[in-house]
């Protein structure tokens, strides 16, 4: 509940000698996807083949902040164009400019106000351009910013980022990274190439007190690692949304749209909708 006066209350306000009342519980949807970088081998499943589709999914999800994983500069171009409902925040893994891939931030500026935002790369030297720490195989990044709800007037540290595929002490050192990067309250997006037995996961709901947003919901731990073949035996739950303590989740959802029988990235995407307790 928020006590405030306005012109659109003004009459309210009079009436009842003050400002008025009004309930501001409308839920936050927050989206976490790794799109899959545009590699030219992907054949029938190249990114000009599902540009297109990958758009329509992220524009008609609901979200309001997006966490995107793998995504080229031009890629993020063709998703925020000029009809798109979102803003974008974040740099190249590679040179902290343009180059490498990104794990950017994409948010609705009707309903989150940007404060401020910055990059970090995930390595013993976090604020050291392009470089790879510990075992990992390539340069990890974490985009970090901060918005104010203008619903609720929260502000909301936002964190999406993408753990190394091979580095085991990276996925590890990269957890306690992110995790004390989480100040309350934090929303965590991402790719962490870690399933729910492993030390990095751990660390990030038991040292550093994340929440993971499917438990919150109760739901079964559904895939999200599927390549973009539906029938491939394969089904792992890496991609994830944490959250920092206060949150409540109303909505958990691992999207898995078809079209011509494949999937539009050999990701899932994972919608989420939230709410302060």
């Amino acid at each position: 509940m928020k006590e405030y006066c306005n012109w659109m209350v003004l009459i309210a306000a009079m009436a009842s000698g003050g400002c008025v009342t009004e309930s501001t519980e409308q839920p936050l949807s927050v989206m976490t996807f790794n799109i899959r970088y545009d590699n030219p081998n992907d054949g029938v499943d190249a990114w000009e083949s599902r540009s297109e589709w990958v758009t329509s999914i992220v524009n008609s999800s609901g979200a309001h902040v997006v966490g995107l994983q793998e995504a080229l500069k031009h890629q993020i171009n063709d998703l925020v164009n000029d009809d798109s409902p979102f803003r974008w925040i974040g740099v190249g893994r590679t040179d902290g400019l343009s180059g490498g891939e990104y794990s950017p931030i994409l948010y609705d500026p009707d309903r989150l106000e940007l404060l401020d935002w910055h990059t970090k790369w995930l390595s013993e030297f976090p604020d050291s351009v392009g470089i790879s720490g510990w075992d990992a195989a390539l340069p990890r990044i974490a985009t970090i910013a901060s918005f104010v709800d203008r619903i609720s007037a929260d502000t909301i540290r936002v964190i999406n980022t993408h753990f190394d595929h091979r580095g085991e002490e990276a996925r590890e050192k990269s957890a306690d990274l992110i995790g004390g990067w989480s100040i309350n309250p934090s929303i965590v997006l991402g790719d962490f190439n870690i399933e729910s037995t492993t030390p990095a996961y751990t660390s990030l709901t038991v040292t550093h007190g994340l929440s993971d947003a499917a438990i919150l919901a109760e739901m079964a731990a559904l895939g999200t690692f599927r390549t973009f073949d539906p029938a491939a035996q394969v089904s792992r739950r890496i991609d994830y949304v944490f959250l920092t303590s206060g949150y409540r989740v109303l909505d958990y959802q691992v999207l898995s749209p078809l079209r011509n029988g494949r999937y539009p990235s050999d990701h899932l995407p994972v919608v989420v909708q939230i709410e302060r307790k």
